[in-house]
């Protein structure tokens, strides 16, 4: 039986490596990071000093694309109504891995109840592959190598378990401050999304620490200049709302260096255009970012 953490270097998902080492041994488990190629590098240096100082082994995953190649691909950015990010960089990644095995394994998330009204509906104990046998609230199931997954479930297990479902934000940070560990370093900047980034769902406060760090704020106008080269209209980053049309100067979507200027505005609204508990990211494999 393998034991897998799912561990992108978010918080969640840090305290149940720390609580899978004080369970099963650090010995017993593997952490695995899917690279979107999108990650900060804090984030790329938590993962690997945790683990080491947890003396846990990480296996990196990546797929086909990176973030931008997959826009590239796809001619446009993900965005709230389709995250193909998730399932493209991170679900697909996994699901190749798992394939791989030729044993039943565990797969830990760090899921919490708490985090929105959706997650709080999830099971503490499920099938991993259980989109895969049962239709979603659209009446669909998962396709993506259906034969491969059924056969490797007619051989094997592979069970999904999420030791924190009913912790606080507070109990995530006792156990890994109690642990002798730090969160990861993005959190002491004000970032509450740390997994790919900066996240398509950031807010507008997060902006503002972006436009402090120099290589970021490169990463998304650079970003966006290869997706004008590649398609006829451009794609741009952030989705029609996130600032006022009038802020916009077609009136619609809004390039990056819009939204620079508006969240740098001594005379801007901070927040008031996005929704008051922030974006949420649903994916039918949770678990992947935080």
């Amino acid at each position: 039986m393998k034991i897998i953490v799912s561990f992108s270097g978010g918080k969640d998902s840090h305290a149940c490596l720390i609580e899978a080492v004080k369970k099963y041994g650090a010995d017993k488990i593997e952490a695995v990071f899917c690279d979107t190629g999108w990650e900060h590098p804090d984030t790329y240096n938590h993962i690997i000093e945790t683990c080491k100082s947890l003396n846990v082994k990480i296996t990196t995953l990546k797929g086909k694309y990176d973030f931008v190649s997959l826009a590239v691909h796809k001619k446009r950015f993900p965005s709230t109504n389709a995250r193909f990010c998730t399932s493209e960089l991170k679900m697909k990644p996994m699901i190749d891995y798992v394939l791989t095995l030729n044993d039943s394994c565990i797969i830990i998330q760090g899921i919490r109840a708490s985090e929105s009204a959706s997650r709080s509906k999830m099971d503490e104990e499920c099938m991993y592959f259980k989109s895969y046998f049962q239709p979603n609230k659209n009446g669909r199931k998962e396709t993506y190598r259906a034969k491969e997954v059924r056969k490797y479930c007619l051989e094997h297990d592979a069970s999904v378990l999420r030791p924190i479902f009913n912790w606080s934000a507070q109990q995530v940070i006792d156990c890994i401050v109690n642990s002798g560990q730090q969160p990861n370093p993005l959190y002491y900047k004000g970032f509450s999304r740390v997994g790919c980034f900066p996240c398509i769902m950031c807010r507008h406060s997060e902006v503002r620490q972006i436009l402090k760090d120099e290589p970021m704020k490169q990463r998304l106008l650079n970003a966006e200049k290869i997706m004008k080269e590649v398609t006829e209209r451009g794609s741009t980053f952030f989705p029609p709302n996130y600032i006022p049309k009038w802020a916009c100067s077609n009136r619609s979507y809004p390039t990056v260096q819009e939204v620079f200027n508006y969240v740098s505005n001594k005379d801007a609204t901070a927040d008031m255009f996005e929704p008051e508990d922030g974006y949420s990211c649903i994916s039918l494999f949770h678990g992947l970012c935080e």
